[in-house]
């Protein structure tokens, strides 16, 4: 492909002016781009099954890519269910401050086969497309970060540039990250010594301004939700038989508590980034619309109700809670069970107070006979600032996609980005790609598939990104 952006070399002039390679990187661009097809090594990476549990043979055939592509590889740990290894310009026990591109190598399980168009792991390329479970989550970004990686493999052994760059590829993503970047954040960080953290989150999506429908807007994701899981449980001391049904039962204790849950009025609360993003978007928009959306703060709460009708923009400026499991005691169907139980998934916004939430929770419940408790919880993660690195990307978007807008974003689920920003790491999540609904809605679907064009811009935006970096005069 053609790549406008494409930078390999120090240029002589730096000798002329007298400039270490530590005081300046002035990078050839324009040049064409002649490394791997992007297209058949996604495929084939798409070919390797690597549900979460099985990520092994996928990560070792990542791992041996980029070992036998001039990076220095590093195997952190080497288990079925847990493969995790960086791919560097530079050894690791250099020490050097580094970049890290983060990638997930598992996959969640492709469903009945029955619904794709191409077989979920045949890695099919049609109709401008790479089609396969993991194409877009997240095997598309891995292959755009390594092969933008590997741009400066040369430059890296000329010169000895201010940063390490590397791909960080690890397991267990989809079921928490407790097998991968949990892992690397709390056990390898020393040698890893990151100084900033490109992940997943974000992407390119149009429909977000009434007055311009058409318009681009990238989000950088720069702080996330936590998650709560919670269970509802009730073993309300009733008669067994269903022909005479008491005031109080397991069952319908626990259904009634859910239902009041579920139809809870959540409060609606505007996070600084989000508030800003409004703001920003603010500026194309006429009217009541552009008042509301600059002054979202003091506004949101008037608009209440019909802020709650739009499903993500209420998951973005409210707690909130899906009923994901009811159950109770197998029994014959006239026998009223002894027990029964609800699972919630609760998102939870940063500022959000668990313990306040709870209360709030028991409040709702109170009139039911039930028990409230917390199966699991995530720890609050500190929101990335936007300093030199977030700005680097942000350059690097409008370098490749021309008349876009970008704004910080919060995501509304987890990734694996709070692991380090728990450890005191900026890290910012993005996919570098325009993202249509009907993309979007194939993540954790059928037909599952990528642009290859798509790819090659991606590859441009990490190469813009690393040169933006190199160069930066902050």
């Amino acid at each position: 492909m053609a790549s406008k952006n494409i930078c390999f070399l120090l240029p002589a002039v730096l000798s002329i002016l007298a400039l270490s390679p530590a005081e300046a990187f002035v990078l050839k661009q324009g040049q064409e781009y002649s490394g791997t097809d992007p297209a058949r090594l996604l495929s084939e990476y798409v070919q390797i099954p690597s549900v979460s549990g099985s990520e092994k043979e996928a990560g070792e055939f990542l791992e041996a890519f980029c070992r036998e592509n001039g990076l220095y590889t590093r195997v952190f740990t080497d288990r079925e269910d847990s493969y995790n290894f960086a791919a560097s310009l530079y050894p690791l026990d250099q020490n050097k401050p580094n970049i890290i591109f983060l990638t997930h190598i598992d996959v969640v399980p492709p469903g009945d086969e029955d619904g794709w168009t191409y077989p979920p792991f045949s890695g099919k390329i049609a109709d401008g497309m790479v089609w396969g479970r993991g194409a877009i989550d997240n095997k598309a970004m891995g292959v755009m970060q390594v092969l933008a990686i590997l741009e400066y493999t040369a430059l890296a052994r000329e010169t000895d540039l201010p940063y390490n760059v590397s791909l960080l590829a690890v397991s267990g993503e989809e079921t928490g990250g407790d097998m991968g970047a949990r892992i690397i954040a709390y056990e390898f960080l020393e040698e890893l010594n990151p100084v900033v953290v490109f992940g997943e989150g974000g992407a390119g999506i149009s429909g977000l301004l009434p007055s311009l429908p058409d318009m681009v807007v990238f989000g950088i994701e720069v702080e996330q939700k936590r998650r709560m899981f919670l269970e509802i449980t009730s073993g309300a001391t009733t008669s067994g038989h269903g022909s005479i049904p008491r005031k109080r039962y397991a069952t319908r204790e626990v259904v009634s508590a859910s239902n009041a849950l579920i139809e809870a009025i959540p409060a609606i609360s505007v996070s600084p980034s989000v508030s800003e993003s409004m703001y920003r978007l603010s500026y194309y928009e006429r009217g009541i619309i552009k008042r509301a959306m600059k002054n979202i703060d003091f506004l949101a709460p008037l608009f209440g109700r019909f802020i709650r009708e739009d499903p993500i923009v209420a998951s973005m400026v409210t707690n909130t809670m899906a009923l994901t499991s009811l159950s109770s005691a197998e029994g014959a169907y006239n026998q009223i069970p002894a027990d029964a139980r609800a699972v919630f998934d609760c998102r939870l916004l940063p500022a959000t107070c668990e313990d306040e939430f709870l209360e709030e929770i028991k409040r709702i419940v109170s009139p039911w006979e039930v028990n409230i408790n917390v199966l699991s919880s995530s720890p609050p993660a500190p929101v990335s600032p936007q300093g030199m690195f977030y700005h680097a990307l942000e350059e690097s978007l409008f370098s490749v996609f021309g008349e876009i807008e970008v704004i910080p974003f919060l995501f509304v689920a987890i990734n694996d980005n709070r692991f380090f920003r728990r450890r005191g790491i900026p890290s910012y999540g993005l996919l570098p790609a325009i993202m249509p609904e009907e993309l979007m809605e194939s993540i954790h679907y059928f037909d599952e598939r990528f642009p290859v064009e798509s790819l090659n811009k991606g590859i441009e935006v990490y190469v813009n990104l690393i040169y933006n970096i190199l160069n930066n005069k902050e």
